[in-house]
């Protein structure tokens, strides 16, 4: 729909674009294009994936199914701003107003808590808002939902006229093309269209600038990603580029991605251990201490550190015995004393505050080092047996012993660490509630600020160590199992 076209016009109707003859036959092609319509399903499709299609069959397909998501995501922004202005999800405090549309959408949704507010902001933006004719494009499944959301962030802070002019511009050359590639054409015709409001632009983005906390990926690894102005961020580049192209030029066989990676964890090591200067807004500059970072190791993954330790066999390892019709022989030095563990035992996971479950052998390196708290656990019990000698004085028990049962945030799905935290009486210390391991429970301050808010609230610990979590409609979650609860016999093993 062009950006003149009647605004006034909310009627939206699901129509099928002409589809190319010839990919699909008779029959199969009329299904295919009904899945599509307001009364059909996405079996059709659903079907075709397990069939032997040709390429531009699967192609085709690919693309159908793509329209179906992008349209399915119009129904969900639409009714994601519909729960947002309703008033059950409305509050005031002391900080400002707060929605707690998007914390229910998100746990309803199992998404982020950003997804959900894109789908909030989408709707409001495209849907109810002024962006009507991206809205469309959306609802006809001619961009995706990443697409429409470029618009509506961009566009969102920009005067009306000027937003629907760029809207204008770009939105008929939008379909088929990347969040990446409209991104940059919406740049453009922003500076071209309104020039004279670029300053104030750059200088509302730059106040959204931030780094993002650690996300989790395979293998231990992580993902942190940077919201820089320009400026800072090709000198950022430009310094890792020089940093690499140093090592590399003394010999170094690492590659430039690895230099450039490790050039920057070393920046941030250095921090840890000697403190950093910041200079402040006013141009006064301020050192920070040195920071420690808690790693919280299971004693049986420090005991094969030990020379001549044998660990017992994994769960694997005895199945794949059982396969072959083999045994496994118990060794090393515990094994002549009687202490072994069981065939088929779970090793349990070091973990890694402010990321998760790490590997047993960094756990080792770590716990070894300076720059971080080693917090050494019972293997059967988790609970804290030493928080070593690196510290001034050591956290209590009971602080230490809710930091490693929580690991985080225990509203589902939030993993903020727990020095991000505030521990809070989850029955409240002024109607009687105790300080103690089951009353406590970490809350990021966003969240605790929805609980003051009685937006949700957190319930008593359950057999396994989780938390549920009941929101103000009074639906329950519960967060995934971080640990599951052993089950062995006899006395410990160590």
């Amino acid at each position: 729909m062009a950006a003149g076209a009647d605004r006034g016009d909310r009627t939206h109707r699901l129509e099928v674009d002409p589809h190319p003859e010839g990919v699909f036959a008779g029959d199969l092609h009329r299904r295919v294009l009904g899945c599509l319509t307001p009364d059909g399903s996405l079996e059709t499709l659903t079907q075709l994936a397990s069939l032997d299609c040709s390429i531009e069959a699967s192609l085709e397909s690919l693309r159908h199914a793509q329209r179906a998501a992008a349209r399915a995501s119009w129904v969900q922004a639409g009714h994601a701003a519909r729960l947002a202005a309703h008033v059950l999800f409305q509050a005031e405090d002391a900080h400002g107003e707060i929605n707690g549309a998007c914390e229910e959408i998100s746990l309803a949704l199992g998404v982020s808590r950003a997804h959900a507010e894109r789908l909030v902001r989408v709707g409001q933006t495209a849907i109810a808002g002024p962006l009507v004719d991206t809205g469309e494009a959306l609802h006809a499944g001619d961009i995706t939902f990443e697409v429409a959301w470029e618009f509506v962030r961009a566009l969102s802070p920009v005067a009306l006229p000027v937003a629907l002019a760029v809207e204008g511009a770009v939105l008929p050359d939008a379909p088929g093309h990347t969040p990446a590639e409209v991104r940059a054409a919406l740049a453009r015709a922003l500076i071209e269209i309104d020039p004279d409001d670029a300053d104030a632009r750059h200088a509302r983005a730059r106040a959204t600038r931030g780094v993002t906390r650690p996300q989790v990926l395979p293998d231990g690894m992580a993902r942190v990603s940077a919201f820089l102005p320009a400026d800072d961020a090709v000198a950022l580049d430009a310094a890792l580029d020089a940093a690499a192209v140093a090592a590399r030029s003394a010999g170094d066989h690492r590659t430039s991605s690895q230099l450039r990676a490790d050039t920057l964890a070393a920046w941030a090591a250095t921090a840890l251990q000697h403190g950093t200067d910041v200079t402040l807004e006013s141009g006064a500059i301020v050192h920070s201490h040195p920071t420690k970072v808690a790693v919280t190791v299971p004693l049986e993954v420090l005991l094969q550190a030990l020379p001549g330790f044998t660990p017992p066999p994994s769960i694997a390892e005895v199945l794949a015995a059982e396969i072959a019709g083999e045994t496994i022989p118990s060794t090393g030095p515990f094994a002549e004393a009687g202490h072994v563990l069981p065939f088929g035992h779970r090793t349990e996971a070091a973990v890694l505050e402010g990321y998760g479950p790490i590997a047993p052998i960094i756990a080792v390196l770590l716990a070894a080092g300076g720059t971080w708290q080693r917090i050494v656990t019972d293997s059967l019990t988790g609970q804290p047996l030493d928080v070593g000698r690196t510290r001034y004085a050591p956290p209590a028990d009971l602080a230490t012993a809710i930091r490693v049962r929580d690991q985080h945030c225990t509203r589902p799905g939030c993993t903020t660490a727990p020095r991000h935290c505030d521990r809070d009486h989850v029955h409240e210390w002024a109607d009687g509630g105790e300080t103690s391991a089951e009353n406590l429970t970490h809350l990021c301050r966003f969240h605790h600020r929805l609980k003051s808010l009685e937006f949700a609230r957190p319930g008593p610990l359950d057999p396994g160590g989780r938390r549920p979590w009941t929101t103000i409609t009074g639906r329950t979650y519960t967060p995934m199992r971080a640990r599951p609860p052993r089950q062995r016999e006899g006395p410990p093993p160590f």
